[in-house]
C-alpha cells in the first residue's frame, strides 16, 4: 500500500503581513554606469553602502576575487538596484552590496587589498593585489575602471514613510532567493539613522547582553526586540496587529530623533533591562525568552518604573510572580495582554 504523503508545512518565515501598494510618485528608470562612477560616488559619498547597510559583506574572498574576473572578461552581470533621493543627492543600495563592495576594494588603491591565488580566473590578477595590478598591469585596471554595470534606479523621497515602506517591500521580494534577510536587516539599510544606530549601540549594553545571554547578534535579531521596546511602550495603542508594518512605522518617525529624545530612551530602556536583570533575575540570564514574554515584560517594567523602584528585590519578585501567571503569552494576542500586565495601582 503506498503511503500518502503528509502535507508539507507552508513557510512563511519570509512573508509580510500585508500587501503594499506602489506609490504614484515613486518610478523607476535604467542606467548604464561605469565601475569608476560607481566608486567616485561612494567615494563623495553620495552612494551609501556602510555603516548602516542591511549586513556585512557576506561574500568570501574567492567570490569577490571571481566578480572581478568576470569584470574583466565582460561576462554578463546582474543588474543592481539602487535608491536615489534627489533632494538629498543621496543614493542607496537595495540589490547589490556584494558587488558594489568588491568593486570599491578593487579600485581603492588608497588600501591594498590582495585577491585570491585561483586557476580559474585571469592569472595577471591570481594572487595579486590591487595596487600590484595598477602597477604592474595598468590595462586590466583600466578595464575594470571602464566596465559599464546596469542599475535600476528608484527616485524616491526618504521624508515619505510610504516610500520608505515601499522600498522595504521591494529589499523583501528582492531578498527572497538565495541567503534571505531578515526584515531587521533590511530596516537598517531602508531606515538608516541616528536612531537606527541608538538601538544598535544598545544592542551591546552588558546588562541587555547578559540579560538573554546573547553571545553575538550578527543578523539583529535582538536588535529587532530593542525596537519592539520602543514601540509598543510609544504607541502600543496604535498597535493593529501587523507587526512588521508597525515597526516600519516607528522607524520612519523617529528616524532623526534629536538628541535629547535619543538619550532619553537610551536611559529608559537601560534603567528597565538594570531592574529586570538585577531585582528579578538576580544577575544571571532570564529563563524565559520569546519574543512575546520580553515584550511584554519590559513593557510592564517600563511603564511602572518609578513605581518598581521604590520597591524592594522580594515585593518585585512577587509581583513578578503574579505577572507570569497572568496569561499564555502569545504574539497574536500581544494588544491583550498588555491590557493586563501589572496592575500595580
Amino acid at each position: 500500500m503506498l503511503k500518502k504523503n503528509k502535507p508539507t508545512k507552508k513557510d512563511n518565515t519570509n512573508e509580510l503581513e500585508y500587501n503594499q501598494i506602489p506609490p504614484e510618485d515613486i518610478f523607476a528608470y535604467n542606467e548604464l554606469r561605469s565601475c569608476a562612477d560607481l566608486f567616485r560616488l561612494h567615494k563623495d559619498k553620495i552612494l551609501d553602502i556602510q555603516p548602516e547597510f542591511q549586513r556585512n559583506v557576506v561574500w568570501s574572498l574567492a567570490f569577490q576575487t571571481r566578480f572581478i574576473d568576470s569584470l574583466l572578461k565582460e561576462l554578463p552581470i546582474p543588474s543592481m538596484c539602487f535608491s536615489y533621493d534627489k533632494n538629498k543627492n543621496e543614493m542607496r543600495v537595495i540589490d547589490g552590496l556584494q558587488r558594489i563592495s568588491s568593486i570599491i576594494k578593487f579600485l581603492n588603491t588608497d588600501s591594498e587589498w590582495r585577491l585570491s591565488k585561483l586557476e580559474d580566473i585571469d592569472p595577471k590578477i591570481s594572487g595579486k593585489s590591487n595596487i600590484e595590478i595598477k602597477e604592474d598591469a595598468i590595462e586590466i585596471f583600466s578595464n575594470v575602471q571602464n566596465r559599464s554595470l546596469p542599475i535600476t534606479f528608484l527616485r524616491v523621497n526618504h521624508d515619505k514613510p510610504d516610500h520608505d515602506e515601499y522600498l522595504f517591500t521591494i529589499f523583501h521580494r528582492l531578498n527572497t532567493y538565495g541567503q534571505k534577510l531578515n526584515n531587521q536587516e533590511i530596516r537598517n539599510c531602508i531606515y538608516s539613522g541616528q536612531f537606527n544606530f541608538l538601538l544598535k549601540s544598545l544592542n551591546n549594553y552588558k546588562n541587555w547582553k547578559k540579560l538573554l545571554n546573547i553571545k553575538n547578534d550578527n543578523r539583529f535579531v535582538k536588535v529587532e526586540l530593542i525596537l519592539r521596546f520602543f514601540a509598543f511602550f510609544d504607541k502600543y495603542k496604535t498597535y493593529k496587529g501587523i507587526l512588521t508594518k508597525f515597526l516600519n512605522l516607528y522607524m520612519s518617525e523617529n528616524r532623526r530623533n534629536n538628541e535629547k529624545e535619543l538619550n532619553n530612551k537610551e536611559k529608559l530602556f537601560n534603567k528597565t533591562i538594570d531592574l529586570v536583570l538585577e531585582k528579578i533575575c538576580d544577575n544571571k540570564p532570564i529563563s524565559r525568552t520569546s519574543n512575546a514574554f520580553i515584550d511584554t515584560l519590559l513593557f510592564g517594567v517600563a511603564k511602572n518604573l518609578d513605581y518598581l523602584e521604590k520597591k524592594t528585590p522580594k515585593e518585585i519578585k512577587n509581583i513578578y510572580s503574579q505577572f507570569t501567571k497572568l496569561t499564555v503569552l502569545k504574539e497574536q494576542n500581544l494588544k491583550n495582554v498588555f491590557s493586563l500586565i501589572f496592575y500595580l495601582r
